[in-house]
C-alpha cells in the first residue's frame, strides 16, 4: 500500500487478506491489472480491491454481505479512487453472495451505465473458508455470464482443505503461503460458449 491505512473491521466475521498474499496477487497479475475491471466477491474491508485499484485497474465492484464491513470497504475505495483518478468506477453492494450472483450482471442492485462492460476480467472470490461458496459461485459466474473467456478467477482458500474446481474452469496457477492458498483458475473453453461481442452493447 502506498503509506494509506486502510480501515479494517473489528468484527472477527471477516478474515482480511494478509499482505503477503496481496503482494502475491499484484505480482502475478502484473500488468494485466492496467484498465482492468475486477469483481471482488466478500470483499471484508476490500484490501484486495485498494491494491489492484493502485495498480491500474479501472473498475471495482465489490460484494459484502456485512453492512458495517461494506460501508468500511466503499469508505476505503473511495478514499483510495479519489487519489488516484476520477475516471475510475467504484461500487460496493451489501449483499449475499449467491443471490447476486443469480441474477446476473444486469442485476438491479447494480448502477446500470451504457459505458461499462457488463462482464469482468477479474473476479476475487475469498469467502469463508468452510463457507461451502466456492463451487457454486464458480459455476454461477459462468452459466450467469459475468466473465469473459480471458477472464481469471482468483479463489483465496484454506491450504488445508482446498475447494473443488467446477469443471467450467481450469487451473491455470496455484500458489501456497502457508495457511492460505490462492487458486488461478480460466473459464474451460471446450466446455463454455462465449459470446463475447454482447459485452459491446
Amino acid at each position: 500500500m502506498s503509506g494509506k491505512r486502510i480501515e479494517s473491521p473489528l468484527s472477527q466475521k471477516t478474515r482480511p487478506t494478509s499482505s503477503k498474499v496481496r503482494e502475491a496477487i499484484i505480482n502475478i497479475l502484473g500488468n494485466q491489472l492496467k484498465s482492468a475491471s475486477w469483481l471482488d466477491l466478500c470483499s471484508g474491508s476490500g484490501a484486495v480491491a485498494c491494491e489492484v485499484l493502485q495498480k491500474g485497474v479501472k473498475r471495482v465492484l465489490a460484494i459484502e454481505k456485512q453492512r458495517e464491513t461494506a460501508k468500511i470497504c466503499k469508505r476505503n475505495l473511495i478514499e483510495i479512487s479519489n487519489a488516484i483518478d476520477h475516471s475510475i468506477d467504484v461500487e460496493v453492494i451489501c449483499t449475499e453472495l449467491i443471490s447476486f450472483l443469480k441474477e446476473g450482471p444486469k442485476n438491479k442492485k447494480i448502477k446500470q451505465c451504457s459505458s461499462l462492460e457488463k462482464k469482468f476480467d477479474f473476479v476475487f472470490l475469498d469467502p469463508p473458508y468452510e463457507s461451502g461458496l466456492y463451487e457454486l459461485s464458480q459455476e454461477l459466474l459462468l452459466t450467469k455470464q459475468w466473465i469473459k473467456e480471458s477472464s481469471t478467477l482468483i479463489c483465496e482458500c484454506s491450504s488445508k482443505s482446498m475447494p473443488r474446481i467446477h469443471n467450467g474452469w481450469k487451473l491455470n496457477k496455484e500458489k501456497f503461503y502457508g495457511n492460505t492458498s490462492l487458486l488461478f483458475l480460466i473459464p474451460n473453453q471446450a466446455l463454455n460458449c462465449f459470446d463475447d461481442t454482447d459485452s459491446m452493447h
